[in-house]
């Protein structure tokens, strides 16, 4: 099946072109990194941090040193 430019996303890691189209293929295969602005394949290690959580329908979020944003 060919996969429209558009929709093309090629992992720089391993050079496997994906279909943004299908979700399963993009989580199973890796994720975005968003400081280094690109899609990293799963293979790479990487330390995850704490930055933020926020309840489903709170209107608060909170940071990682426990201080409260409001989102209205």
């Amino acid at each position: 099946m060919m996969i429209p430019a558009e929709h093309q996303l090629e992992c720089r890691t391993c050079g496997q072109i994906l279909d943004m189209r299908d979700l399963g293929q993009m989580l199973s295969h890796g994720q975005w990194n968003r400081e280094t602005q690109r899609y990293e394949c799963q293979d790479e290690p990487r330390d995850v941090e704490y930055t933020s959580s926020r309840k489903v329908g709170d209107p608060i979020e909170w940071t990682k040193d426990k201080t409260p944003i409001n989102l209205n």
